[in-house]
């Protein structure tokens, strides 16, 4: 049923729908930190030995299979008009083969599972970023989007601190959890103990985005076909510079900034281990003070992007990203990396929440999905550059040891540097206060 100007103007999505996606991303973080970032690449490491490349190859072939589907399901989402379908079925995908790692035994197993739980991780982001528009109905885009963000650097708190016994203290987790716990190993540390907690978490926090997000359509849904699909992607590139104004320069901006930020992130654990020799305390200890900034940087640019608008937050945090790849690289002691963390955990929570404003203000919105395919298209090319390079940089310079990683670490201020140049030529855009006023075609089933 189409609703009047008059009528949309008072919608005002629920405070529970609000909350219900937020804790969405305090679910799926859990899922990042602990297998994108700590624990499976430590489990990798641990396996092998000196598995920073393998992890970087995973995770580039992880982002080349996201770079082919992304898209296109967002384009099917946007031709049925419904999301959370796709977000439920994709999570649970995801929560299943995470909690199968556990059962992997050797690494080409293992790995093979975390490439597919990666897959259907980063296409349930896809569905969870276009629901945004209807859960910030009435409270602000941006304000809305750093509460998310704020909400998943939390649960990457929570997530280092609780699934830390797990894997350094399995012994006494063990004998607390009785008859349930004798699926875990004990003797050193036993990074694998991580996973079935982390899937468990994560399927437990997503639930609430399951039941209560809203998802409403913005025009009537069309029958879904994969060649339309693809037509609808192939059209929309074809015309991303002459009808979607500033998408098609954000876009690749995007994909050089992600690419410095995403390989930056990913090696965080593994880059404190070889070059400082830092054991897993210090690594977690580093992490979660990092976090605890990325949580104020969330919030603050939440209402910095309401207040100036998401180009100017997204240049000031993309600056700090500069600043905090420059200390990392020229490090002379774990010390300085206690400089930068604070410096990456602002700028991270940052990134994630002007971008996804960024693309709301810029996007058409019956063709979300769609954009936020492009979107996380963009950032996987960036995840597929970033990771193989520095693999690539890794095993060339090897030689060199700590030096090779400083010089990969290091290149990312070049790429991020490009990232800004780009990004000041997009246009200034803002999304209104409410989805309708940039949705006015909303209909509610």
């Amino acid at each position: 049923m189409r609703v009047s100007g008059a009528e949309r103007s008072n919608d005002r999505a629920t405070s529970l729908a609000v909350w219900a996606w937020v804790l969405y991303d305090f679910a799926n973080t859990i899922f990042s930190i602990s297998i994108l970032t700590v624990f499976f690449p430590l489990w990798v490491d641990q396996q092998i030995g000196d598995g920073a490349w393998l992890v970087n190859l995973a995770t580039a072939v992880s982002a080349l299979l996201v770079f082919f589907t992304a898209p296109v399901l967002g384009a099917m989402a946007d031709l049925r008009q419904r999301r959370v379908p796709y977000l439920v079925v994709l999570t649970v995908i995801s929560v299943l083969l995470t909690a199968g790692l556990d059962l992997a035994g050797g690494v080409v197993v293992g790995v093979a599972l975390f490439v597919a739980a990666d897959l259907s991780y980063q296409s349930a982001i896809v569905f969870y970023n276009a629901l945004l528009p209807a859960v910030a109905a009435g409270h602000g885009a941006g304000k809305i989007s750093g509460y998310g963000t704020a909400a998943g650097y939390v649960g990457t708190i929570l997530a280092l601190v609780f699934l830390t016994f797990f894997v350094s203290d399995a012994e006494t987790v063990r004998s607390v959890l009785g008859p349930f716990g004798g699926w875990m190993e004990a003797g050193g540390e036993q990074n694998s103990n991580a996973f079935l907690p982390t899937a468990l978490l994560y399927l437990l926090f997503s639930l609430p985005a399951f039941f209560l997000v809203p998802d409403p359509a913005v025009r009537p849904p069309r029958p879904v076909a994969l060649g339309m699909a693809y037509s609808d992607v192939i059209s929309t590139l074809r015309n991303l510079r002459s009808s979607y104004a500033g998408v098609g320069t954000f876009i690749l901006a995007t994909i050089l900034y992600m690419d410095a930020a995403n390989t930056a992130v990913s090696n965080m654990a593994l880059y404190g281990r070889e070059v400082f020799e830092m054991d897993s305390t210090e690594v977690r200890n580093l992490l979660l003070f990092s976090t605890v900034f990325a949580v104020v940087g969330s919030t603050a640019s939440g209402f910095a992007t309401d207040t100036v608008g998401p180009k100017k937050t997204l240049l000031v945090v993309l600056a700090l990203w500069l600043v905090s790849i420059a200390l990392a690289a020229a490090a002379v002691g774990p010390w300085m990396l206690y400089l930068a963390g604070p410096l990456v955990g602002i700028a991270l929570g940052g990134t994630w929440t002007v971008s996804r404003v960024m693309l709301v203000a810029l996007s058409p919105p019956e063709k979300l999905g769609e954009f936020f395919g492009l979107f996380s298209l963009a950032s996987k090319f960036s995840a597929i550059l970033g990771p193989a390079l520095t693999a690539m940089l890794l095993v060339v310079l090897g030689s060199l040891q700590g030096t090779a990683y400083r010089i990969s670490i290091g290149s990312l201020a070049v790429i991020m540097s490009l990232g800004i140049l780009l990004l000041a030529r997009v246009p200034d855009a803002r999304p209104g206060p409410t989805v309708e006023e940039f949705a006015p075609e909303a209909h509610i089933k």
